[in-house]
């Protein structure tokens, strides 16, 4: 019983580490028509995932130049929880996406959650984005961004695709202020937004956009923390 609460626990964790919600929000942060992501991200992005201090995974995002305004962004998220040094839960994620000039053209993920696999498909159709799962399908906005952190156009959507259900869902965004947070070996200044709703998670982006810290807790109490080994700044 203990082990089946603890999994349901460290479940909800990995899915709020996968996927935010769309926004109501005011905040109107430096977008991709504004910024390339090459210079927010000259080195890619990776960060440590730790619950309660411990070190649980790694989540990284890999960009490719395509040429003429085409890129690609890779993600991959690795987690790995044990109890009593048995693993309890295992989660690996990958997505692939291609953008053209700051708009999602398609984009496959994949989920493997203890074995199981869920994949969803996203490709532009009439100039609007056709999402597929194995469940369901249905068309959305051709200005919809996917879920994720490393775009910091996010913050102003009403709508984002979840790459973990494939389906569209929401929360409110609110920025909270500017404060000093630590980055390696060093202090910057970064802005703080919190999604409340369903989940409560907090999110950090630098002066320039770049995506620099993320901290939740888990339904169990836990905290769990993104902590940048390498997010541009």
């Amino acid at each position: 019983m203990v082990l089946s609460q603890r999994n349901n626990c460290i479940i909800k964790i990995c899915w709020i580490l996968l996927f935010l919600f769309s926004s109501t929000s005011t905040v109107k942060p430096t977008t991709l028509k504004n910024v390339n992501p090459f210079e927010l991200y000259p080195n890619n992005i990776t960060f440590n995932v730790f619950r309660d201090n411990a070190l649980v995974g790694e989540h990284q995002v890999t960009f490719t130049k395509l040429g003429k305004g085409r890129f690609r962004v890779n993600a991959r998220l690795k987690l790995q929880v044990t109890f009593l040094s048995f693993p309890v839960y295992k989660l690996q994620y990958q997505s692939n996406a291609i953008w053209y000039k700051g708009k999602l053209k398609s984009l496959n993920s994949t989920t493997n959650e203890n074995g199981g696999i869920f994949t969803i498909n996203v490709t532009k159709k009439n100039n609007r984005l056709m999402v597929v799962t194995k469940n369901k399908e249905f068309q959305t906005d051709i200005d919809t961004l996917p879920t994720n952190h490393w775009n910091p156009e996010v913050l102003s959507k009403n709508n984002l695709i979840n790459t973990l259900t494939g389906e569209l869902s929401s929360v409110r965004i609110t920025k909270l202020g500017r404060e000093k947070i630590d980055i390696r070996d060093r202090s910057i200044f970064a802005t703080k937004y919190q999604y409340s709703g369903s989940i409560d998670t907090f999110v950090w982006y630098s002066d320039r956009g770049n995506w620099v810290k993320m901290k939740f807790k888990g339904n169990d109490d836990s905290n769990i923390e993104y902590k940048c080994i390498e997010c541009g700044t």
